[in-house]
């Protein structure tokens, strides 16, 4: 069952990185699907093409930053497992869960669908994400692809592109969402 679009423009601009059925590869340092998003660089691994929309996978390396705003993923269970560096995830049900958690490099974090979260990068990261099948493409949808390895600069995207890829991918900022901390 598809959650996202089957057939989606997100992933045009990348058409031949990854071979978009299911089939074994390997990608060296560096081979994946590249987009900035603010001051971090999202590499998708893996898509709901190349899984028969079971699950899609990325990295995230940024520098220390500030944090992002509150948003929930609708149809989305997400994972944060740190490779290298600090990051500090908010997660609250809005009812009994409210955590503040600073992950270190090993630490894993779980975020189900619909659980408000934000996070922070407190020193250089990198992390390892896992989704639900076709949300990988959401961070091209608000994002500006690059071939660079690491993160360069800063992309800003406009409120109009964050909210039609909020609606396309189930998810919903909330910018005023005060955690407990």
């Amino acid at each position: 069952m598809t959650l996202f679009p089957a057939v989606d423009a997100d992933k045009a601009p990348f058409a031949g990185i990854l071979p978009a059925s299911p089939q074994p590869f390997v990608l060296g340092e560096g081979q994946g699907e590249k987009s900035l998003v603010f001051d971090q660089l999202f590499e998708i691994l893996l898509t709901g093409d190349e899984t028969d929309d079971q699950y899609g996978a990325w990295t995230m390396k940024a520098p220390k930053g500030d944090r992002i705003p509150a948003h929930r993923h609708l149809r989305t269970h997400e994972i944060f497992y740190v490779v290298d560096g600090e990051i500090t995830v908010w997660m609250d049900d809005e009812a009994d869960y409210h955590s503040r958690t600073t992950l270190t490099t090993g630490d894993f974090a779980f975020v189900p669908a619909n659980i408000v979260h934000a996070f922070r990068i407190d020193n250089t990261t990198k992390v390892f994400g896992c989704g639900t099948a076709g949300f990988e493409r959401f961070f091209h949808a608000i994002g500006q692809k690059t071939d660079a390895t690491e993160p360069q600069g800063v992309y800003v995207p406009d409120f109009s592109v964050l909210r039609a890829a909020g609606e396309k991918y189930w998810t919903q900022f909330m910018p005023e969402f005060q955690f407990r901390d």
